[in-house]
C-alpha cells in the first residue's frame, strides 16, 4: 500500500507516540499497535459511531482496585481484557462504590489487586508457552 501523504503519516504517528508512548500495549493480551490504540472510553467511541469490531481493538485505562478506591492506580488494557477482568473483579464482590471503612476498603482493595496479579499469572505462563514453543520449532 502506498503512502502518498508520508508528513502527514508522520505527524500522526508522532502524535500517536506521545500520547499512548512508542511502546503501548495491552497488559494482559500484548496487542500493541499504535495505529489501532487508543485510550478512550468505549462510550465515547460508541457515540461517534466507530463499529463494534473496531472498538474490540482498542484500549482503555483500568483502575486495578476502582476508581473509587484508588483513582491513580491505573493500567492500559484493550477492551476486551479490561471486561474480563472487570468481570473478575465483579465475581470477586469487589463492589465498586466508595468504602469509608479502611477496613473493608482495604479487603476490597487486597480483593481487587488478587485478580490482577492472577490475570498477570496467567498472561506469564501464556508469553512462557510462546516463548517456548518458538524456541522448540527452530
Amino acid at each position: 500500500m502506498g503512502n502518498q501523504y508520508p508528513i502527514r503519516t508522520a505527524r500522526r504517528q508522532a502524535l500517536r507516540q506521545e500520547r499512548l508512548g512508542k511502546d503501548a500495549f495491552c497488559l494482559f493480551c500484548g496487542y500493541g499497535c499504535l495505529e489501532s490504540l487508543t485510550q478512550v472510553t468505549r462510550k465515547w467511541l460508541e457515540s461517534r459511531g466507530i463499529p463494534p469490531e473496531w472498538i474490540k481493538r482498542l484500549l482503555e485505562d483500568h483502575h486495578i482496585v476502582g476508581e473509587a478506591h484508588d483513582p491513580d492506580l491505573l493500567i492500559t488494557l484493550c477492551l476486551n481484557c479490561h471486561r474480563e477482568v472487570t468481570e473478575s473483579v465483579a465475581r470477586e464482590g469487589v463492589d465498586m462504590r466508595p468504602e469509608k471503612n479502611i477496613r473493608k476498603l482495604t479487603a476490597l482493595r487486597l480483593r481487587a489487586c488478587a485478580v490482577h496479579f492472577e490475570s498477570l499469572a496467567t498472561s506469564y505462563r501464556n508469553w512462557a508457552n510462546l516463548l517456548e514453543n518458538d524456541v522448540e520449532s527452530k
